[in-house]
């Protein structure tokens, strides 16, 4: 029996990070194709239109970008009519950031795209493997999230 390989592929920063970069590639050429939008202006909309609205400290966070990153993809969807800020009906001093109709509308073509791509990422799994991979990140993200706090 071959002894498993000791180097960085077998990391599982490594290894996440190469699957983080394919399936972003993925999701992103998707959306530039079907939507026109980028990846960090599809992940604002279905952020918004799932758990929104935000401010863009709360966006970033939610929609897994930098705040400069959530920043830029907002203010790209505010120049398409696609998201509207307005003061925060608890403190006038908090801008959020909401879907306008039209953004409304991006959010029911965006989350299919994503569905189906979540979808296809995980077709090479069988039902067990992927609860049990489903599982382990559930675990690992826990853990590491415990060890912030």
């Amino acid at each position: 029996m071959k002894a498993p390989k000791a180097g960085l592929e077998q990391f599982l920063t490594y290894r996440l990070h190469v699957l983080n970069k394919l399936a972003e590639r993925g999701i992103s050429e998707r959306y530039q194709d079907k939507l026109g939008v980028t990846l960090p202006e599809a992940r604002v909309i279905a952020s918004v239109g799932s758990f929104g609205p935000f401010s863009i400290m709360e966006l970033a966070r939610h929609a897994n970008l930098d705040k400069s990153q959530a920043s830029r993809a907002a203010e790209a969807l505010i120049r398409q009519g696609l998201v509207k800020r307005e003061a925060s009906a608890e403190d006038g001093r908090v801008v959020l950031v909401s879907l306008t109709a039209e953004g409304r509308a991006l959010y029911r073509k965006v989350m299919p795209i994503a569905r189906k791509w979540n979808g296809d990422m995980f077709d090479c799994l069988d039902e067990q493997e992927q609860l049990a991979f489903g599982l382990a990140l559930d675990k690992i993200i826990g853990t590491m999230t415990a060890r912030e706090e």
